[in-house]
């Protein structure tokens, strides 16, 4: 009497697990799913294409691929200020640049490049070190909803060997953003609460 498992010849169980194989990445293949695509890797900067991190909150498809040229990336790079917290309540120090100058101009054009080659289920990932220290290292996030470009810092000039961020929820912000003309920051309920001080919405569309 021939083996049998789950109740079927050896044979033809091995043929049906593989048909099954077969089929489930195939099904994969056909959602659009790729490994990370790396758009620019340098020792002074990295931008890559990933879906969205866990831990964030699902927004819905994001609205790309999206041209958006590098002149207007780096407009918004440029325009992006923060804020440190002080020892004193309520008290911020003043406000200071996200980006110098080089690297905003560094970053604009791959991050126009990779919005332009993003799938709807994809984020634009970056991350640029600091010229006067480079052992540190600001690095974010980046997609496009609707006709509103999202941009979240992760880490504002940190170490290069710190661990990585879990969510999008840091526990304590010792800075935050601050919005430009037009620009808000994101909240993540009604009502203007739950507001996220390192994810800033810019509008494309004038």
């Amino acid at each position: 009497m021939k083996t049998t498992i789950a109740g079927l010849p050896a044979n033809l169980f091995h043929s049906v697990l593989v048909s099954c194989l077969l089929l489930v990445l195939g099904s994969s293949a056909s959602c659009g799913i790729r490994p990370h695509l790396i758009v620019r890797q340098t020792d002074s900067i990295l931008v890559a294409l990933h879906e969205l991190p866990a831990g964030y909150p699902s927004l819905g498809s994001h609205n790309q691929p999206y041209t958006l040229p590098p002149k207007a990336v780096l407009h918004i790079l440029d325009s992006l200020d923060y804020r440190e917290g002080s020892f004193l309540p309520f008290a911020w120090g003043q406000p200071r640049r996200v980006f110098t100058r080089h690297q905003a101009e560094m970053l604009a054009p791959e991050l126009s490049k990779a919005l332009s080659l993003a799938l709807p289920q994809e984020v634009v990932i970056f991350s640029v070190v600091d010229e006067e220290n480079p052992d540190r290292h600001t690095k974010g996030l980046s997609f496009v909803l609707g006709d509103e470009l999202h941009l979240i810092i992760e880490e504002l000039r940190q170490p290069s060997y710190q661990g990585e961020q879990k969510t999008y929820q840091q526990q304590t912000h010792r800075w935050e953003l601050i919005p430009g003309h037009r620009q808000r920051l994101f909240t993540s309920r009604p009502g203007g609460k739950g507001v996220a001080p390192n994810w800033v919405i810019a509008p494309l569309t004038q």
